[in-house]
Formats: structure tokens, C-alpha cells, sequence
């Protein structure tokens, strides 16, 4: 197991045994985790920023990877008890949207 492993599951058994004393509490740690969410998009934007370049424009698209994803997300969703439809419905529309941001680039780069 890697210390990147063992650092997660530390954290998430402190996490699960915190007590919230109030709504506000609650909140604050939604609105903690709502930013770390968005650092870890911006993550992706940045890599998927990277990866636009080395593709050709027929390449930006390629369902076998979106299936890859999606079936690996299904599988990981079950496992940890989550709604798998729920999973699905999100990164369906985040590499939607993701396809439309490689086209955008896509085309920006190959103005030049």
C-alpha cells in the first residue's frame, strides 16, 4: 500500500468519526470539499489541455475511452455504495463538456 493509501485512510477514519455539533459545521466541510472538487477539475482542464495537443481533430472523440471511463467509474461507484446513475449522469456531461473545451483548443492551435 503507498503512503498516498495510507494518508486517504487516515483521513477518511478521522473524518467519520468526527462528531458535527451543527449545520453550520456541516457546511463548512461541504464547502471545503466543494473546493477541492474544483481544484481537482481544474486538474483535469490542465491535463486535458496537454493532452488536445497531441491528438488530431478526429481523435477527439473516441468512445472507446469514454466507455473505458464510464465502465471503470460504474464498477468503482458500486463498490464504494454510490448511485451508479448518479456517477454516470456527472461525467457524461464533464467529458461532454470536456469534448467541447478540446475543440475549442483544438481549433485555437491550429489557427496558427
Amino acid at each position: 500500500m503507498t503512503l498516498i493509501c495510507c494518508i486517504r485512510q487516515i483521513t477518511l477514519k478521522c473524518w467519520k468519526m468526527k462528531k458535527f455539533e451543527s449545520l453550520e459545521e456541516l457546511r463548512k466541510d461541504i464547502d471545503v470539499i466543494d473546493l477541492k472538487i474544483l481544484d481537482l477539475i481544474q486538474k483535469r482542464k490542465d491535463l486535458v489541455t496537454e493532452v488536445v495537443k497531441l491528438k488530431k481533430r478526429d481523435q477527439i472523440v473516441d468512445q472507446k475511452r469514454i466507455e473505458f471511463i464510464l465502465n471503470k467509474l460504474r464498477k468503482e461507484a458500486l463498490s464504494r455504495g454510490l448511485a451508479v446513475e448518479f456517477i454516470e449522469d456527472i461525467w457524461t456531461l464533464m467529458i461532454k463538456n470536456f469534448i467541447k473545451y478540446e475543440e475549442k483548443v483544438f481549433d485555437e492551435i491550429h489557427k496558427k
